[in-house]
């Protein structure tokens, strides 16, 4: 239980300065008033409150909460706030329904904040590692303007609009990645298990082995011999390019070569455009003005490259130059984007058309991904078939020739 330090007079006027344990501060008041005691200041103590935000960060590693997480309390508080429930109601309400302790716990903090006379914003941003800078600004604006029910289904519009795209590029990429790891397993089982012992045979009898055979036994004893040493330069690779990666340098290089990508490169742009777009469209409508909202729009964007450009968009927007020509100058963003946000613009209808920007190049992105899985699955299929051909023909070359020793 929360422990508040206060500064009271009791009824002959005298200061009194004391602690004490309440679940809120209006409980706190009225227990030192039911003592005739008036409170003059009441706050949570400093220690109860470092001890709670320690707890908080334990329950959630570090202030981690997932986006399918933040998107169901979102959904939730918006249906209780449409229903008509007040705000500190709706929150408690939400506590109730939620099922991760760490997040119900930030919400039974919030409930408290907001009950003490802080605005639900201020309360949110006290946890910038689960509420981002987009749902605070939002949420600010809808206090503002007094339309914090209708934000707050905008925003869980938007977080399950992204979760979906998600879900889909994971779920389109699994699959090729299984395949592969699949191929890989195969191979080396052969290589590793089957070819020693039919090899062995050939040895016995002195057979001359043909090159593809040689080369399939070298394999065969680079991988038993030596699978430590492959598989730490694996890891070594794959740690060295995510420490290049950290540096300024290598993320400028990788970035840039994401977006180059003959087929990969093309899914990556629209991926991110799709995400710029949509998050665009939805802080305009949340009523954050379109310099804020373009600040805040480059900080979810990964690629260095769209961040800048961004950036100088943002820039010249500010000294009074059109968003569609600013964004069309850094040739990152796809031109129909820029054109779709010029027709935006001209007819007043910027939120309007990115949000039919951000839904068509989610639908190109879908539409890409699934093309490309297709294309990969017969592209694993023929190359696991070329592999074992390979190993196959390498044991019946030698087979026929023993076959011929034989044979007389």
């Amino acid at each position: 239980m929360p422990v508040f330090e206060y500064v009271a007079l009791n009824t002959a006027g005298k200061r009194l300065k004391g602690t004490l344990e309440a679940d809120t501060v209006r409980t706190a008041r009225q227990r030192l008033r039911s003592q005739n005691i008036f409170p003059t200041d009441i706050k949570e103590s400093a220690e109860a409150s470092k001890e709670k935000s320690q707890d908080v960060k334990r329950l959630l590693g570090s202030d981690r909460v997932k986006l399918k997480d933040l998107t169901l309390a979102t959904r939730l508080l918006a249906t209780l706030s449409n229903a008509g429930l007040p705000l500190v109601a709706a929150l408690l309400a939400l506590a109730d329904q939620l099922e991760h302790r760490g997040l119900k716990r930030i919400v039974v903090d919030i409930k408290e904040r907001v009950e003490q006379g802080s605005s639900l914003a201020k309360a949110l941003a006290a946890y910038p590692k689960v509420f981002p800078r987009l749902y605070v600004n939002m949420v600010t604006s809808g206090e503002a303007s007094g339309t914090l029910d209708t934000v707050l289904e905008n925003l869980a519009d938007y977080y399950e609009a992204q979760l979906e795209l998600r879900r889909k590029v994971v779920g389109a990429l699994t699959y090729p990645t299984v395949m592969f790891s699949f191929c890989i397993l195969v191979v080396l089982l052969l290589v590793a298990f089957v070819v020693p012992g039919i090899v062995e045979i050939f040895v016995k009898q002195k057979l001359s082995l043909p090159l593809p055979t040689r080369i399939v036994i070298a394999f065969s004893d680079l991988v038993l011999g030596y699978w430590w040493a492959m598989a730490l330069g694996v890891a070594g690779i794959v740690a060295g390019v995510r420490r290049y990666y950290a540096t300024a340098a290598g993320r400028d290089r990788i970035d840039k070569l994401l977006l180059k990508l003959p087929v990969f490169g093309e899914i990556y742009r629209k991926v991110s455009t799709a995400r710029v777009a949509s998050t665009l469209a939805t802080l305009l409508g949340g009523g954050v003005e379109l310099l804020g909202a373009l600040d805040i729009v480059r900080n979810i964007v990964g690629n260095v490259h769209m961040r800048q450009a961004l950036e100088e968009a943002r820039d010249g927007v500010r000294e009074g130059r059109n968003l569609s020509k600013e964004l069309s100058k850094s040739g990152f963003f796809p031109p129909l984007l820029c054109q779709m946000v010029g027709i935006g613009e001209k007819s007043g209808k910027l939120e309007s058309m990115l949000i039919k920007a951000g839904k068509t190049f989610t639908s190109e992105a879908n539409a890409a991904i699934a093309g490309l899985t297709s294309l990969l699955e017969p592209f694993m299929i023929i190359f696991l078939g070329l592999v074992v051909l390979i190993i196959v023909v390498s044991i019946l070359l030698p087979a026929s020739q023993l076959m011929t020793m034989m044979g007389p």
